[in-house]
């Protein structure tokens, strides 16, 4: 288990926390799929397919948790 580095949470604001997750999750899926991660819709736009979609997910939620562990908390933005 990850030891606490930090005394104190750091507080990070909605689109930070959001940008940081998604950008740690798309790093761990494109690295290490071993799948074809995009596909061509019926428009011709390039998305991701549902079977990739649902393992950004999941690697979503374990990002979070370890975000989580390590002291970084999404900052309260209802006011």
């Amino acid at each position: 288990m990850i030891k606490r580095l930090i005394l104190d949470d750091v507080k990070l604001h909605p689109h930070t926390w959001i940008s940081l997750y998604c950008d740690i999750a798309d790093f761990v899926l494109e690295y290490s799929s071993l799948d074809p991660i995009w596909t061509e819709d019926e428009n011709g736009d390039e998305v991701m397919t549902e079977e990739k979609q649902d393992e950004f997910c999941d690697i979503v939620d374990n990002v979070e948790q370890i975000m989580s562990r390590c002291g970084l908390v999404k900052e309260d933005s209802s006011g």
